[in-house]
């Protein structure tokens, strides 16, 4: 791990922690002006942003929808799913991927939930190609 992986790392706990963010980089900082590496500050940056967009991944949860327009209906359909993830709808991120042709994904919290048009179009080819 690098020195700056490691700051980054110490800086993710702090916040996790429950100390604000503001106070959380002052005091870093502060710390590495007193050790005279306060040049690490942009990469120790660049460090905790990977964190977080790795976190993110990790803990939120994306519907994935075929067109703008589906959005309405699969935010319905996924209100009940999203209650037992104990995920609010206003959490979850919406993306729009052509290849889905309809339907919606969900995707988070180590769960898929496929209710795509091309999940059952695969299906039925995988079927339909057995002998």
């Amino acid at each position: 791990m690098t020195m700056e992986s490691a700051y980054a790392q110490a800086l993710w706990k702090m916040v996790e922690g429950g100390m604000s963010p503001a106070k959380a980089v002052h005091e870093l900082r502060d710390l590495l002006k007193a050790r005279g590496r306060e040049a690490l500050l942009p990469r120790i940056g660049r460090a905790f942003a990977r964190i977080a967009e790795r976190e993110g991944k990790r803990t939120g949860v994306t519907l994935s929808v075929a067109r703008e327009k589906d959005e309405r209906a699969a935010k319905s359909a996924v209100k009940q799913i999203l209650a037992e993830f104990g995920v609010e709808p206003k959490e979850v991120n919406i993306h729009v991927d052509d290849s889905l042709i309809g339907g919606w994904r969900l995707e988070g919290r180590e769960h898929l939930v496929d209710a795509s048009y091309k999940r059952i179009l695969v299906d039925v080819y995988n079927a339909a190609t057995r002998t």
